[in-house]
């Protein structure tokens, strides 16, 4: 009786790819103003966008301001789609919180108030952050619940 090659577990497993994930470029810690923080807290962007930003400031490069992250490393970095990590970036670019330094899309300039003023080049034109006044961000965020708990009326 003769038996063919084994197939082991592993063979029979779909592979994951791995994908690299830069490291911090140094270990000194980020720190940003109180002001800052109370500005990006009436900034209006989603939560996919939020971690996005959070991985940016993570891998920045404190003299310059930039971080290079491909999507795909992102979508690892996060665990999330490519779709999702696209709206992320489209997110932060139109709030003014970060923008593609080449048409590449690889590196990224984080606004100068999140950097304390490092940025890529003298000649880069720096948007306005688009924060809300806290009552318009309010009213906004309460017309959102409004508008969940009738979808959850109806729904039930």
């Amino acid at each position: 009786m003769t038996t063919g090659p084994r197939i082991s577990d592993a063979q029979t497993q779909p592979r994951r790819p791995t994908v690299y994930v830069p490291p911090p470029p140094t270990r000194e810690p980020v720190t940003i103003s109180r002001d800052v923080l109370l500005l990006l807290s009436l900034v209006d962007i989603p939560a996919s966008a939020r971690r996005t930003l959070d991985v940016l400031l993570a891998i920045h490069t404190p003299d310059d301001g930039t971080a290079c992250i491909s999507h795909d490393e992102m979508c690892s970095a996060l665990g999330a789609s490519k779709p999702t990590v696209n709206k992320a970036f489209r997110a932060l670019r139109e709030a003014g919180l970060a923008w593609p330094v080449d048409d590449f899309g690889g590196c990224y300039q984080l606004h100068p108030l999140l950097t304390n003023g490092a940025v890529a080049g003298p000649a880069v034109a720096v948007p306005e952050i688009k924060a809300m006044s806290p009552e318009a961000f309010q009213a906004i965020r309460r017309a959102r619940y409004a508008a969940q708990t009738q979808t959850l009326h109806r729904t039930a």
